[in-house]
């Protein structure tokens, strides 16, 4: 996890790291990344049952050839929502027996909106499948990624707090 200083804004990046080969096949790991993802985003009343899966059923074959063909090690999947900035990995080989997986949701999950989007990076070798893929979906984009967690929208309801946030973060002064 890293924290980002920006201003006023601090942004909360997070990551997780999943097995592939030889712990599990590179379609399980696929499917412990799309259950860790319907887990994260399906807490919230904004994103409904099921629907994870079926916008990453377009990915169906091409999830698990980019997990085995090595191409998300280090350029991962990366899900970005308000106030979501988290990236996916997959380790393989050697790497993938000394990974400590973390699979619980994602805090921050529950606040998804219908507006999150996954970016799936260009490998080379696969890159008109994944494009084709990513068109299907409007949920999915081959574009760069944010480099920073986009703001979370306010719900409409004003809060006042006695504590000076500024004079907070400046260190009291």
């Amino acid at each position: 996890m890293e924290l980002q200083k920006r201003g006023q804004q601090t942004d909360m990046k997070r990551y997780r790291t999943i097995a592939g080969s030889p712990v599990r096949s590179a379609s399980d790991a696929w499917d412990v990344f799309k259950n860790l993802l319907a887990e994260t985003l399906e807490r919230s009343s904004d994103v409904s049952e099921g629907s994870i899966n079926s916008e990453l059923a377009v990915l169906e074959g091409i999830g698990p050839a980019l997990i085995a063909g090595g191409h998300l090690e280090s350029d991962g999947l990366v899900l970005c929502d308000a106030g979501l900035h988290v990236t996916f990995t997959f380790a393989i080989s050697d790497a993938a027996t000394k990974v400590e997986e973390n699979l619980n949701p994602i805090p921050g999950g529950a606040s998804a909106t219908k507006a999150w989007t996954l970016y799936i990076p260009l490998p080379g070798t696969l890159d008109s499948s994944v494009i084709a893929a990513s068109e299907k979906s409007s949920h999915l984009s081959v574009e760069n990624p944010p480099t920073s967690t986009p703001e979370a929208k306010s719900n409409g309801h004003k809060t006042s707090s006695t504590i000076n946030l500024d004079a907070f973060r400046r260190g009291g002064s």
